[in-house]
């Protein structure tokens, strides 16, 4: 690259980012479309109604006690899931306790009794206070239903309470909406414009000039890359410091977010690239683009968890660029996670963006 063509390279990265900016619907879609669901799910409280209780694969699932507690409507009770899962879950306040229920030695006229330990965590201090009352209950219930006279015979119930992060609804819902915006940005904006410059003639001009064709299409990179930068720091810094957004480890927690989301952004740019060279014009591109973005955004964990997708759709959505990006971004957002922990994601959006880039400069267009 000689310095002439570095100069025109980063004199066009100017012009299409400040007409990016300039541009009403870029600034919408990219900024305060995601805020819109951003405030929504932010203000939302994580309440349902019930409570999550998670019962351990070595807890008695039988039995007087676990019949009982079965019948109780505000308990949700978690069973498919491993004891680290659940200790994972439990530590980030996901849900309000763990059980685990195992036979006594001893039996009271004849009739198994039960050691009962409810595990809550200072993570989601109201749930466990809830499951603790409950819970409590219950032993109070099957005992006196045994022996009024002897009360503790049956349950013998015993309290542990950990320490945990709390697990906000805004700690799942911002990444998801920030891949929202990169996946639109990516698509959306560069489609439009590359259809935009093909269409006008600007691009067969440029052509007729010393002009290097990868010269536009850096400059296009370069600029959509400094626009990405400008939107994960206004979605992040606002949802942190106006919504709790956790940060675990402060400015380091952020940076790492911002190169994470620009891998995902050059991924996407590839996606947008390839859109592009579908169609001739905005009609053309348009359903397109909406048929490759849509799934991503309705199947990407983007809104609600994977695990609530029927099991057929799960293995398809666990394969999608987004999901890479969304389930790496929050584990090192709310866990600290290092680059090396999420490899297996990042290995994903970069074979995903090899295989686009492949296929689109096989296809792309011109004229």
């Amino acid at each position: 690259m000689n310095q002439n063509n570095l100069f025109k390279t980063f004199k066009l990265s100017k012009y299409i980012f400040l007409s990016t900016i300039r541009n009403p619907s870029a600034v919408f879609f990219s900024f305060l479309f995601p805020f819109i669901f951003i405030v929504v799910f932010g203000l939302i409280g994580q309440g349902s109604g019930k409570v999550d209780l998670g019962i351990y694969n070595t807890s008695l699932k039988s039995g007087a006690f676990y019949e009982a507690m079965q019948k109780i409507d505000s308990l949700n009770l978690i069973s498919d899931k491993t004891d680290a899962e659940l200790n994972n879950d439990l530590e980030k306040g996901k849900i309000g306790g763990v059980i685990d229920i195992a036979n006594s030695d001893q039996l009271f006229n004849g009739i198994d009794t039960y050691k009962v330990e409810l595990t809550t965590t200072s993570a989601a201090p109201q749930d466990g206070a809830t499951l603790t009352a409950i819970i409590n209950s219950l032993k109070y219930s099957l005992n006196d239903s045994i022996s009024a006279s002897i009360p503790q015979k049956l349950v013998d119930l015993t309290f542990t309470n950990v320490e945990g992060r709390k697990y906000q609804q805004i700690d799942f819902i911002l990444p998801g909406q920030l891949s929202f915006s990169l996946l639109s940005s990516g698509v959306f904006n560069i489609a439009f414009v590359i259809i935009t410059l093909r269409k006008t003639l600007v691009l067969k001009r440029m052509f007729a000039t010393p002009t290097p064709k990868w010269t536009i299409m850096l400059a296009k990179v370069i600029s959509s890359m400094a626009f990405g930068a400008l939107q994960v720091a206004v979605i992040v810094l606002v949802g942190h410091f106006a919504f709790n957004f956790t940060l675990v480890n402060g400015l380091s927690t952020f940076i790492s977010m911002l190169l994470l989301s620009l891998l995902g952004l050059l991924v996407f740019l590839g996606l947008g690239l390839f859109v592009s060279s579908l169609g001739d014009n905005e009609d053309a591109v348009s359903p397109i683009a909406n048929l490759v973005t849509l799934p991503q955004f309705l199947l990407s964990g983007s809104f609600f968890s994977i695990e609530t997708f029927p099991a057929f759709l799960q293995p398809i959505a666990k394969i999608l660029p987004m999901t890479f990006l969304n389930d790496a971004m929050r584990a090192i957002a709310f866990e600290g996670a290092s680059f090396e922990s999420i490899l297996p994601q990042i290995l994903g959006l970069l074979i995903f963006g090899v295989i686009i880039y492949s296929i689109t400069l096989k296809v792309f267009k011109w004229e």
